[in-house]
C-alpha cells in the first residue's frame, strides 16, 4: 500500500479494532501453537467461562457421549461418559451411592478409594467391564463411566459371519455356480454381519440407559443427602488401610 496513502475515519475505526483485536490474540496466545491447561483455564476466566465447566468439557470434548449415534458399520461396544452433579461424595454416603449402583446394574463389583476418588469396577471375564469413578469437586461430584463389552461383540461378530459363510457354502453346494462357492461364501460372511449389527445396536441402547439410570441414582442420592465431616476421620480409609489398592466386593 502506498504510504501517502489517506485513511478515511471509518478505514481508521476498522483499521484500530482489528489492531486491538490481533493484539488481544497475541497476549492470550503468545504466538504459541496451543495452550497450556492453566493458560486455557485463565483464557475462560476472562471470558467469563467457570472453571469447573471448562474442566468438565477438557475432560469429555474428545469422547463419545449419550447423545452420539450408533455406527452401524464399526459396531459400538464402549459408552465413555464424563459428567458433574451436584451433591458431593463423602465417605458415609459411599456405601448408600454402591446400593444405588448395585440396583441398576444387577451386579456386584470391586471398590476403592484412590486419592480423593471413589472407584467400583465389574468385570466378567472375556466379555467386559464397567468402571465408575467419583471425585468430589467442590461441593459438587465428577463422575466418569466407562463401560466396555468388547467381547460381546467380538463373539456376535464372529459366529454371525461364520453361519453367513456356511449358509452360503452350503446354498452353492451342487448348483451351477458351485465352482465358485469359496469366492462368493465370504460375500455371505459379510452378509452375516447385519444380525450382528442389529443385535449390538439393542445392546447399546440397553447400556446407554443403564449409564443414564446410573447417573440418575447417583444424583438423587447426594441431592438428598446432607453432607457430614467427620474430622480427623476417614472412614473409608480405615476399611482400607490394610491394603491401599486391595479391593471389597458390594
Amino acid at each position: 500500500m502506498n504510504d501517502d496513502h489517506i485513511f478515511s475515519k471509518s478505514e481508521i475505526g476498522k483499521i484500530l479494532s482489528k489492531a486491538s483485536e490481533i493484539q488481544k490474540q497475541k497476549d492470550l496466545y503468545d504466538d504459541k501453537d496451543g495452550l497450556s491447561k492453566s493458560e486455557l483455564i485463565e483464557l475462560a476466566r476472562e471470558t467469563g467461562i467457570d472453571q469447573l465447566s471448562l474442566l468438565e468439557a477438557m475432560q469429555t470434548f474428545d469422547e463419545p457421549g449419550l447423545d452420539d449415534q450408533y455406527n452401524w458399520f464399526s459396531g459400538a461396544s464402549k459408552i465413555q461418559h464424563v459428567i458433574n452433579i451436584d451433591g458431593e461424595i463423602t465417605n458415609e454416603l459411599w456405601d448408600s451411592v454402591i446400593k444405588e449402583i448395585r440396583k441398576e446394574t444387577g451386579g456386584i463389583g470391586k471398590t476403592a478409594k484412590i486419592g480423593s476418588s471413589f472407584e467400583w469396577e465389574q468385570r466378567k471375564k472375556d466379555i467386559g467391564y464397567k468402571h465408575i469413578s467419583l471425585t468430589p469437586v467442590n461441593g459438587r461430584t465428577n463422575i466418569q463411566i466407562v463401560n466396555s463389552w468388547t467381547g460381546i461383540k467380538f463373539i456376535s461378530t464372529f459366529f454371525s459371519m461364520m453361519i453367513g459363510f456356511m449358509l452360503t457354502a452350503v446354498a452353492l453346494d451342487g448348483s451351477s455356480i458351485a465352482d465358485f462357492a469359496l469366492i462368493i461364501a465370504p460375500l455371505g460372511a459379510i452378509i452375516g454381519l447385519i444380525p450382528s449389527r442389529i443385535f449390538l445396536k439393542s445392546y447399546y441402547k440397553r447400556q446407554k440407559k443403564q449409564v443414564e439410570g446410573i447417573i440418575t441414582r447417583i444424583s438423587r442420592k447426594l441431592k438428598s443427602s446432607p453432607s457430614i465431616t467427620i474430622e480427623n476421620e476417614d472412614v473409608y480409609s480405615n476399611e482400607n488401610t490394610a491394603n491401599k489398592s486391595g479391593n471389597r466386593t458390594h
